[in-house]
């Protein structure tokens, strides 16, 4: 669920995910692609633009599942032993 946000409004994806910094940037990116998708003349622009954001967000969304999942391992083996 938490992808498919981060398809729409990435930097809200990002917020709930635990990353700040990272959706500031990613705003950045958002309100640009917007500004560029309002002139006629940058449209492919701001479309690359949001494409970037959607990437970044989806494997910052990504790393961030993995990282917690490998902590979890951790303290379950750290449990175990």
């Amino acid at each position: 669920m938490i992808y498919l946000l981060a398809f729409f409004c990435s930097p809200l994806a990002l917020l709930l995910t635990g990353k700040p910094i990272s959706a500031m940037f990613n705003f950045i990116l958002y309100v640009l692609s917007i500004a560029f998708w309002i002139t006629i003349i940058f449209h492919s622009v701001g479309l690359a633009l949001w494409a970037i954001g959607v990437l970044h967000a989806v494997l910052a969304i990504h790393d961030t599942r993995e990282a917690r999942r490998a902590r979890r391992i951790v303290a379950a083996y750290r449990a175990r032993n």
